[in-house]
């Protein structure tokens, strides 16, 4: 999924830095654009993703070992 940042507008290539935020009237995000973010901390509004390795009530079901 692309992300970007909603200050400069620019792909967010590394997400660990973004701050998320309640979308704003008064702020609205820019036009997303092909180039890298150059913010020190990219914008995003929006709640943040959860980790892709997250199984949030998902339960790990083991198999029996076969002989």
């Amino acid at each position: 999924m692309d992300i970007h940042c909603h200050r400069c507008g620019g792909f967010i290539g590394n997400p660990g830095g973004t701050t998320y935020r309640e979308p704003s009237v008064a702020t609205p995000p820019v036009v997303p654009r092909s180039a890298l973010c150059a913010c020190e901390h990219a914008l995003v509004y929006g709640t943040k993703p959860e980790p892709r390795n997250s199984l949030r009530g998902v339960h790990r079901i083991r198999s029996a070992s076969r002989n």
